[in-house]
């Protein structure tokens, strides 16, 4: 049986085709509005509402712990935190009963729709009552979670010594190398590249994340001496091995799922062994099929656009997670940054499924509720890097950062006239003078990145000090003081 007769008969939207929710017309022939998706055959009792069962498994649950459970014996701070936990959990039940289901269907709807309520109350929430505090209050709030927070951190530098042999060194002839190697973020390196292949699904798309990424380090290191790296450990360590590692890894599971022979998924109780159940259950967890992204960034102005924004969207998030760190005293090995992380994969899945579905499908009109709710946790996310940065950050953008970004601004708004609005596709491929004179635009529009990097490496800095001190350096762009 096709995929398409196996969605029609599942009630699945298709990949190409599928919307928020699911539509059909009432007795009058009016549209009604169906936001529950439904996979026919597994297992019908978990598909069906229990509204009412659960409201009152709630209910239940709420007058055990207000009346029946002893909590004299409990701290004024203890209940407090009891409370949000209960606010929490109700929130979250009410998500996975009322809200409206998106485009992934396994493991459960329900499950995805917890997704998104915990999107909602971890993120949004927690983060529009941090931004109503001074940032001294926000650090010494973050204590309610974790009482060891609250105090300043020792500020690290991975670039101080960029030795690879050490021969005078007692520990170890590769003292540097160990270090970084064994360092708390190179885990985190491989299995952020994974998770971001299953997300992306494109190499190009990984590897620009993957060099960008390394670039913003360069550009804010004089702001966050975490950001100071030798530039083996940028290169080599970060993007050759880790990171490559990670997408390549990520790539191959996406590999594998997209080749694989999805069956034609029946329920568990027309299975007759109980082996097979057991198999079926299990299957539930793995995709009910997979959908390749192909971007298509230089087909249009707008693919090209939604293509950037992901990227600058992506790596925001990634500059956040430091920036909030180095300003809120957070050490990275809190809880709180794998909480955020983990969130942050679940709550994305579905989010750059509907921005994907948003950006390749004319028919889709309306961004997806998962992808709107990751556009306002970056946005909160930034707002508070930004309001707690004050009296922070008050060294301005050196020369050797700010004008090779501004001469790669240049270039890329030359390039881009030239690619998407001088010339169409014909043009660009026929006339070999033009292509040529693209590709001088998008080398020019790079290079100066490049030139930077090396410059700013402070094991390097190639030229930094004669470039840093030309005379017609004079106005320097500073941030937010």
């Amino acid at each position: 049986m096709k995929q398409d007769q196996l969605r029609n008969r599942k009630k699945v939207p298709t990949p190409h085709t599928a919307t928020l929710k699911d539509q059909s017309k009432d007795q009058d022939g009016e549209l009604r509005v169906r936001p529950f998706l439904q996979e026919e055959h597994f297992i019908d009792a978990l598909y069906k509402p229990h509204t009412a069962t659960v409201l009152l498994l709630l209910i239940i649950s709420i007058v055990y712990f207000s009346f029946i459970k002893d909590d004299a014996a409990l701290t004024t701070e203890q209940t407090t935190k009891r409370g949000i936990v209960a606010v929490v959990a109700v929130f979250l039940v009410y998500c996975a009963v009322q809200l409206r289901d998106g485009i992934i269907l396994r493991p459960h709807p329900a499950f995805w729709r917890v997704v998104t309520g915990a999107g909602i109350v971890s993120k949004i929430c927690f983060y529009i009552k941090l931004i109503q505090q001074s940032r001294d209050n926000a650090r010494q709030y973050l204590r309610y979670l974790y009482p060891d927070l609250g105090v300043p951190l020792p500020e690290k530098s991975y670039g101080d010594s960029c030795d690879i042999f050490t021969p005078n060194d007692p520990d170890s002839y590769f003292k540097n190398v160990k270090d970084v190697v064994w360092d708390e973020f190179i885990i985190a390196h491989v299995i952020g590249y994974v998770g971001k292949a299953l997300l992306f699904r494109d190499m190009k798309l990984c590897w620009i994340l993957s060099l960008f990424f390394e670039v913003m380090e360069i550009t804010f290191q004089h702001w966050l001496a975490n950001f100071k790296e030798c530039w083996w450990d940028h290169l080599i360590v970060d993007v050759l091995i880790c990171n490559n590692a990670g997408i390549m890894i990520g790539l191959w599971l996406c590999d594998l799922l997209k080749m694989k022979k999805y069956p034609l998924w029946i329920g568990v109780s027309d299975i007759p062994t109980t082996r097979g159940k057991i198999v079926r259950v299990l299957e539930q967890f793995t995709p009910f099929n997979w959908t390749s992204y192909n971007w298509n960034a230089f087909d249009s102005p707008k693919l090209f656009f939604y293509s950037i924004g992901i990227v600058i969207a992506m790596t925001i998030v990634d500059l956040n997670a430091f920036f909030l760190k180095y300003e809120l005293w957070v050490p990275p090995s809190n809880p709180l940054n794998v909480y955020r992380l983990i969130l942050w994969f679940f709550v994305g899945m579905p989010a750059i499924r509907e921005y994907y579905q948003f950006v390749s499908d004319p028919k889709t009109k309306r961004l997806g509720a998962n992808a709107w709710i990751v556009g306002g946790i970056i946005s909160l996310e930034s707002l508070l890097v930004f309001k707690y940065s004050s009296g922070l950050f008050n060294e301005p953008f050196p020369p050797h950062i700010w004008v090779p970004w501004t001469v790669s601004g240049i270039f890329f708004v030359l390039w881009f006239i030239g690619f998407f609005i001088v010339a169409d596709k014909k043009k660009r491929e026929g006339n070999r003078v033009f292509k040529s004179v693209l590709n001088v635009l998008l080398t020019c529009w790079i290079l100066p990145l490049v030139v930077m990097f090396f410059m700013g490496c402070p094991d390097l800095r190639w030229g930094q000090d004669w470039f840093d001190s030309l005379p017609w350096w004079t106005d320097q762009p500073r941030w937010h003081q």
